[in-house]
């Protein structure tokens, strides 16, 4: 199992992808309780923008709410933010507040449009070419860039029944764990107590999970951990959890010696 980092502080990005984290999801602070992950009030792109030009190999998760944009005009800007990762965009869908028909429209359209093929479509919600421009015009879009990427991994927060059923679905505890699923993702919180930490991730790890994105606790909080706030990924996330999870014969003896002192000249 690969652990990323769902974070709400751009400070963090650069520390979480310096540690390895396979992927770094950037949003805003929680707004109450829900799916386990926080719901934005845009798409998230402009975050994960931010998260692209500070990381090199870190996967970008970018959360978009379907039902916010023209479906036309997310595949575009998801596209564009795929070649400046570099091939490195995972979308995050979130139905919100659509019903499984209105989302599994709005994503089936979505994905139409990364093909790289002509698009055309009349559905309950939306129509494409629209036809508002007149007559005599195109009878279908294809959207520019195409992504980087052939194949665009989508993961959705919640099932939608109809076309995308097939996609991975964020789990928020391990019991909603797939583990026949080649990706299973799930997010959880992290808390800064080694022993309650080391159960988390081992749970996930058991149930099957694949990938699992982790809220760090707050600064204060993982100050009390005994670690540096700013050295939170790389001395307690990848040297504690992820041999966990990874390289469960690791002997915890070795990510428990003292860490080696500098050689200073």
């Amino acid at each position: 199992m690969r652990i990323g980092a769902l974070l709400t502080d751009v400070d963090d990005v650069a520390a979480a992808a310096a540690a390895g984290l396979f992927a770094i999801l950037l949003e805003p602070a929680p707004d109450g309780p829900g799916d386990g992950l926080p719901g934005p009030a845009d798409t998230g792109i402009t975050a994960a923008a931010e998260v692209a030009a500070v990381t090199t190999d870190a996967r970008v998760l970018v959360r978009v709410v379907l039902g916010s944009e023209n479906p036309v005009t997310l595949a575009e800007e998801i596209a564009v933010l795929d070649h400046l990762s570099a091939g490195r965009v995972v979308v995050v869908a979130d139905p919100g507040d659509l019903d499984d028909n209105s989302a599994a429209e709005d994503l089936g359209l979505l994905r139409a449009c990364w093909s790289g093929r002509p698009v055309r479509h009349t559905g309950a919600r939306w129509a494409v070419p629209s036809g508002v421009l007149g007559e005599r015009l195109p009878t279908s879009v294809a959207v520019t860039p195409v992504p980087a990427q052939v194949d665009l991994p989508v993961w959705l927060t919640r099932p939608v029944d109809g076309p995308g059923r097939e996609l991975p679905v964020i789990a928020a505890e391990p019991g909603a764990v797939r583990p026949d699923l080649q990706v299973q993702p799930g997010v959880a919180d992290l808390t800064g107590e080694l022993d309650r930490d080391r159960a988390t991730v081992t749970a996930w790890a058991d149930a099957g999970a694949t990938h699992l994105i982790v809220r760090p606790p707050d600064r204060a909080r993982r100050s009390a951990s005994g670690v540096a706030p700013d050295m939170f990924f790389a001395r307690y996330v990848a040297r504690f959890l992820q041999p966990e999870v990874s390289m469960p014969a690791f002997p915890r003896i070795m990510a428990e010696a003292a860490v080696p002192a500098t050689w200073t000249l």
